[in-house]
């Protein structure tokens, strides 16, 4: 059978009607924990401690074995749309870690230092280090202007539809 036929099959199915573009709108965009937690760059045990799930729920959210209930889909929603604040709100004694750019590469600072804990090459290996330093902390990343941005922006995190 080809593509084509495919297609025509399923318009025909009175059962299977293709989504209207208002069907599209009206649909709510549900945050699925593995894509929140991927986009996070988090292990499940690091999600699952930050944001105080259990870590077999977690586990079981993401290899489908059970769904988030809907007050969970809820809360799961904050956390894809500002996981920085509900980490604060949840953890207030939470540390930041800062990455700050040298000329010899990357540095991992805490805003209390006054010297760099550790220098890498890379960004990538910077972000790590400070990940490993303090696993439950907010790491900040210094851009070309010396602004300190998120770690993870909003823009990178992409829910399905559920």
């Amino acid at each position: 059978m080809t593509a084509e036929a495919i297609e025509r099959a399923a318009c025909a199915d009175p059962d299977a009607l293709p989504l209207s573009e208002s069907d599209i709108r009206r649909m709510k965009r549900t945050p699925r924990a593995k894509i929140i937690r991927r986009a996070l760059e988090l292990t499940q045990e690091e999600f699952a401690a930050r944001y105080h799930i259990p870590l077999g729920t977690l586990r079981d959210w993401e290899q489908g074995r059970a769904e988030p209930d809907r007050p969970t889909r809820a809360y799961l929603t904050p956390i894809a749309r500002d996981p920085d604040h509900v980490n604060r709100t949840l953890n207030p004694n939470v540390k930041e870690v800062f990455v700050v750019r040298r000329d010899d590469g990357w540095a991992v600072k805490r805003p209390d230092a006054e010297r760099s804990s550790a220098v890498s090459l890379t960004q990538a290996e910077a972000i790590k280090r400070a990940r490993q330093m303090e696993p439950a902390a907010a790491v900040r990343v210094q851009n070309r202007r010396g602004e300190f941005r998120r770690l993870n922006p909003r823009a990178r995190l992409k829910p399905c539809a559920g």
